[in-house]
């Protein structure tokens, strides 16, 4: 073998290496089998564009190298095979993230109930928004693939980000500092959803809702109250509601997102069918673990400041259906609303306390602010990794800042 030979290939090893970490970083599928941490990830994340113009003229200094050695038979060989894999690599951890995980932040498609009927059932969770506009229902499948979701029509543009790793949905106001941010997911870390903020190329993690150069105590954006209810009742409560629905694009419309979309549901859905039914986290990508839940338990957790807390359905439905929490002062009211299956926080006083409260917050001719903080149904292993200061199951006061409290069975 030549110099030249041995030059091309030398350069092409190196765009394959290149690639095989955009790959690994940025494909979030190759995070099924490879960990990766999180500064690895960003390192990546925040080079991406100089890594692909190295591997490129990598690549070309490789092809150049092997026309002036004559292009021999096994220098060939070697060459097409490098360059298949950096073209798969460089598909899989810089073009498919964007194509599987199409943002619907603008031009999210929303139906009424009975144009909704047909496409769920009467058991599937809705993830609900309420806005000046009216109740926004998600189904979990639906919102699945594009992770986020903006509400149509609505003045402060609030969107629904979603994780099915961590079977989570969070609603933000789209703004940081008073400057709009326009997000579309990336990956996944830690189980948990990784998106970007295109207007200023910085990522953000669904969890923090910051950017991640400020870190999880940086400005963030504004939450929005969310709650889960099935569709019958969802239906019921608000038969004027909307329901969004990701419907895959037809065949003669376009053949190719046709395809390729049913296959993107199908790996994603797999991934979180799995999540749910193994005790293990899919990807793994969590090391730190908390026994006072199963991992895989669903929980409804919340903040309050510093001082973050989750109750599963089965601790509040064995306290009669309610819990009077002083968190710091600050007193919410946990109520499963049996009619229409449903758990929320309230944000209440010490005058309300012990009194009834109907779905909404209704209590005695006025209405209790949802907390907006708190998350439904969320995997307690996912949870428990982003914040294990958690108090788990508390009954009465909990003190600030702490993970003091009484705590109870799951």
């Amino acid at each position: 073998m030549s110099i030249h030979s041995l030059a091309a290939l030398t350069f092409m090893l190196a765009a394959l290496a290149l690639s095989l970490v955009l790959f690994r970083d940025l494909a979030d599928i190759s995070q099924w089998v490879l960990r990766t941490s999180r500064k690895k990830t960003m390192r990546t994340f925040y080079n991406r564009h100089p890594m692909i113009l190295a591997l490129g003229i990598l690549w070309g200094c490789g092809l150049a190298a092997a026309s002036v050695g004559g292009f021999d038979r096994i220098t060939v060989i070697a060459i097409v095979g490098a360059s298949v894999l950096i073209l798969i690599f460089l598909f899989m951890g810089y073009v498919n993230p964007k194509l599987m995980m199409r943002s619907q932040q603008s031009g999210a498609r929303y139906f009424d109930i009975s144009q909704a009927t047909p496409h769920i059932d009467d058991e599937t969770s809705l993830i609900v928004v309420e806005t000046a506009r009216g109740a926004f229902g998600h189904p979990d499948r639906h919102v699945l693939r594009p992770h986020v979701a903006g509400i149509p029509g609505d003045p402060d543009g609030t969107v629904l980000t979603y994780c099915g790793l961590t079977n989570m949905g969070i609603a933000y106001v789209p703004e940081i500092g008073g400057a709009p941010v326009e997000l579309e997911a990336v990956t996944q870390l830690e189980n948990n959803l990784v998106m970007w903020d295109k207007s200023t190329g910085e990522p953000v993690q669904q969890f923090w809702g910051t950017r991640e150069r400020d870190g999880k105590n940086g400005p963030r954006m504004p939450e929005v109250a969310t709650y889960r209810m099935p569709f019958r009742a969802f239906r019921k409560r608000f038969p004027q509601g909307q329901v969004f629905l990701n419907l895959f694009p037809s065949f003669l419309r376009n053949p190719f997102l046709a395809v390729f979309d049913r296959i993107t549901h199908w790996v994603f859905a797999h991934a979180v069918d799995e999540q749910a039914s193994k005790e293990k986290p899919t990807f793994p990508t969590i090391e730190r673990f908390d026994s006072r839940l199963p991992n895989k338990q669903k929980i409804f957790g919340a903040n309050v400041g510093d001082t973050y807390f989750a109750v599963t359905k089965q601790h509040v439905r064995d306290h009669d259906d309610r819990l009077d929490l002083d968190i710091g002062g600050t007193i919410i009211h946990v109520v499963y609303h049996l009619d229409d299956e449903s758990l929320g926080m309230y944000i209440g006083s010490r005058e309300t306390v012990g009194v009834d409260i109907a779905f909404g917050g209704r209590v005695d001719g006025r209405i209790l602010p949802r907390l907006s903080t708190m998350k439904s149904e969320a995997f307690w292993v996912v949870w428990q990794n982003f914040y294990p200061e958690t108090v788990v199951n508390p009954v009465g006061k909990i003190e600030l800042g702490t993970c003091e409290g009484k705590r109870g069975a799951a």
